[in-house]
């Protein structure tokens, strides 16, 4: 990712934001914070799509932009001779843009890499979606109480993978162009825009620099935090994190990081398809071998297996750490499990 110089601003009126999304999706695949329900997640673009930038963070991470809940790998066909033939999906040149997405769900994508693209063999499917990908960031101005991505070593306006940094100001929205693919995703929409004057700038410059960030702990020590958990592999605090946990899963289909699936192959002898979608290690089932037996087949197994990924493994393979501080898994858990309170219950000089 080739940066360019941070000083290239520009600015974008409230009153323009929707003719310049329309104009934008004309241009590329457009994914954006979309109010579904009493949610918010990121979907394709839809002139009738309800924009939504207020929610800090939106319910659904962004990471289905490249790693979708369900799709499929390939499609096969078996001819009369037994002979069979792999299918590949379609794949497109087109521009992959997100738009305001949050740093934390940004930084995740990191993690994501980590798993997709930097293993043994790349994923295509990722890959494909990966370099097609143009992100616009926006920042935070109001992080909720459960973030902590300050403590993970973010920030509400961190611009780290971002390619333009979109920040909320009264009358409209500075863009910060920060990379040669942010600069030639918005050169064709110049006119929607104007140049930023002096105290625009200066305001976008004092609330980025100011950030938001709010009294919930220390900077998180990821080297003494690994030790931490790996010494206390076999303490009773886990066991109390497992009486009340409930399997449902949902913690890890709302984290930004988390990348656990399961392969499916759906259809007949004479043709079908290979499908991927998101799975958990949470469930019960999610290890259970053929045989039947299940070597994380208790509960506290589980509970343990999710933390020590975040905090261990991740770490112990030279990966970023597993969370990235965006406080959904604290809002969304049915049974109150705070991951901050595992942090904090192991890394060493924290209350």
């Amino acid at each position: 990712m080739t940066r360019t110089n941070t000083s290239d601003s520009r600015f974008l009126l409230r009153d323009d934001l929707t003719a310049f999304l329309s104009a934008l999706s004309e241009r590329c695949e457009l994914w954006i914070p979309q109010a579904v329900g009493e949610g918010v997640r990121f979907l394709p673009y839809r002139e009738e799509a309800l924009l939504n930038l207020d929610q800090t963070p939106p319910d659904h991470p962004a990471k289905s932009i490249l790693f979708p809940n369900t799709e499929t790998l390939f499609r096969y066909e078996r001819t009369e001779d037994g002979a069979i033939t792999l299918i590949p999906q379609e794949t497109t040149n087109q521009p992959l843009a997100l738009f305001g997405a949050r740093s934390c769900d940004i930084r995740a994508f990191d993690a994501l890499d980590a798993v997709f693209l930097k293993r043994s063999a790349p994923d295509t499917s990722y890959r494909q979606r990966r370099n097609r990908l143009v992100i616009i960031g926006f920042g935070c101005l109001d992080p909720a109480a459960t973030c902590f991505c300050e403590r993970m070593g973010g920030g509400p306006f961190d611009e780290a993978g971002m390619d333009i940094q979109m920040i909320p100001l009264p009358e409209g929205y500075l863009f910060r162009t920060l990379t040669d693919r942010g600069k030639a995703l918005i050169a064709p929409l110049a006119s929607f825009f104007k140049e930023a004057d002096p105290v625009t700038a200066s305001q976008a410059e004092a609330l980025r620099r100011k950030g938001a960030p709010h009294p919930d702990g220390a900077a998180v020590d990821f080297a003494a935090l690994k030790a931490a958990v790996e010494a206390g592999r076999e303490e009773p605090f886990w066991e109390s994190l497992a009486a009340v946990c409930l399997g449902c899963g949902i913690c890890t289909f709302a984290c930004p990081v988390c990348s656990c699936f399961s392969l499916v192959d759906e259809g007949a002898l004479k043709g079908g398809r290979r499908i991927r979608h998101w799975d958990a290690c949470m469930f019960s089932v999610f290890t259970r071998e053929a045989s039947g037996h299940n070597p994380r087949g208790a509960a506290v197994d589980r509970v343990k297996q999710r933390f020590f990924h975040k905090f261990f493994y991740s770490l112990e393979n030279g990966e970023p750490p597993g969370c990235v501080g965006c406080g959904r898994c604290v809002t969304q858990c049915p049974t109150c499990i705070d991951i901050r309170e595992v942090i904090d219950h192991f890394q060493p000089g924290e209350g």
